[in-house]
């Protein structure tokens, strides 16, 4: 992470967790977002916007592709696009930055154009916790 990235920082180490914090900023237009990614070994990587906060539409009462809680969906687990041997750095850090541009664009069309599988948040976040 640290030479690919070096935005972020380890916030938190452990045998089986590592917790990174960084900024990303998706475009030259766009806002900087404060981002933790929370990686318990063996597990999907956790991501969570810290700031700033995530802004649903007007006539919106859910952020797309997010589990419960706001966490992004970066990638459907059931494809196997995403293993615990794939480094994060490589893949779920740009796929942060990507969702991050399809939200900008979201907010700004209220049409998200990043593609990916519709889905119940609640029925994802069994799935994020799931192996």
């Amino acid at each position: 992470m640290r030479n690919l990235h070096p935005q972020f920082a380890i916030r938190r180490f452990s045998v089986h967790r590592i917790v990174w914090e960084g900024s990303i900023t998706p475009s030259p237009l766009s806002e900087k977002y404060e981002v933790r990614i929370e990686y318990d070994f063996n597990r999907r990587p956790v991501v969570k916007i810290v700031s700033p906060g995530l802004r649903l539409l007007p006539d919106s009462t859910q952020l797309p592709h997010t589990y419960e809680g706001d966490v992004l969906c970066l990638y459907y687990p059931k494809r196997g696009e995403w293993k615990a041997e794939l480094p994060i750095a490589d893949y779920i850090v740009p796929w942060i930055s990507m969702w991050l541009y399809f939200y900008e664009v979201w907010l700004a069309t209220g049409e998200w154009l990043g593609g990916g599988t519709e889905h119940n948040p609640r029925v994802c976040s069994k799935v994020r916790a799931d192996k």
